[in-house]
């Protein structure tokens, strides 16, 4: 299997850092943010197609992956040998992230 490269867009370095915040402020174990989110990572660098298909972004072929343990979605797309995170989001939110 190959392990593709992941880089951020500047939307989800923002997502990242406004959920990491609020983890950190509201949340006793404050490791389990960074856990979830390192797992779901190495999960779409070995396994791109592990995500389920996110039919209602703008951008095609969105995917996104749940990372159970703090109920957010990450959604990512394929481009060649690079995971491009877009957006990571709150699960139980009505509506989706803005890409």
């Amino acid at each position: 299997m190959k392990n593709r490269r992941v880089s951020f867009t500047f939307t989800a370095q923002q997502h990242v850092a406004r959920e990491k915040a609020w983890w950190l402020e509201n949340r006793e174990h404050t490791e389990v943010f960074a856990e979830e989110l390192e797992q779901a990572l190495k999960i779409v660098a070995m396994l791109p197609g592990a995500g389920t298909v996110y039919a209602r972004s703008p951008i095609p072929g969105v995917r996104r992956v749940y990372l159970r343990r703090v109920a957010l979605h990450l959604y990512y797309t394929l481009d060649g040998s690079e995971v491009i995170v877009r957006a990571l989001w709150g699960a139980r939110r009505e509506r989706g992230p803005q890409f």
